[in-house]
């Protein structure tokens, strides 16, 4: 894509993971009105599964990727002195890689060797 392309390429990421985290968001729900009461071992079994690890890892890049790009347009739009803009995104991408890495501690916590 060329850089005129650029503003398209944002809007359909936006567009996908919103989709991505709406499937996952409602088939949570579901499983949790099915199989109510939860317990801690229900969880546990269910999110060690591997297919349900990789899905909340998708899961939760794709809100991370979903936030950056909306937090981003937000404050290119409204945020008007260039240093206050540089500021404000890098506190927000240093942000959101922390919880990456959060994350990725937490599924390497839960694979079993």
């Amino acid at each position: 894509m060329s850089l005129q392309a650029q503003g398209m390429r944002t809007w359909l990421l936006q567009r996908l993971t919103a989709v991505y985290i709406a499937v996952y968001s409602l088939s949570l729900i579901v499983w949790i009105l099915t199989n109510f009461p939860i317990n801690y071992s229900s969880w546990y079994s269910v999110f060690s599964h591997p297919v349900m690890l990789i899905a909340t890892v998708i899961f939760y890049l794709s809100l991370f990727v979903h936030a950056w790009v909306g937090m981003r347009d937000i404050l290119v739009d409204y945020a008007k002195p260039s240093s206050v803009r540089f500021i404000l995104l890098t506190a927000l991408a240093l942000f959101l890689l922390v919880m990456t890495t959060w994350l990725l501690l937490i599924v390497i916590s839960l694979v079993k060797v």
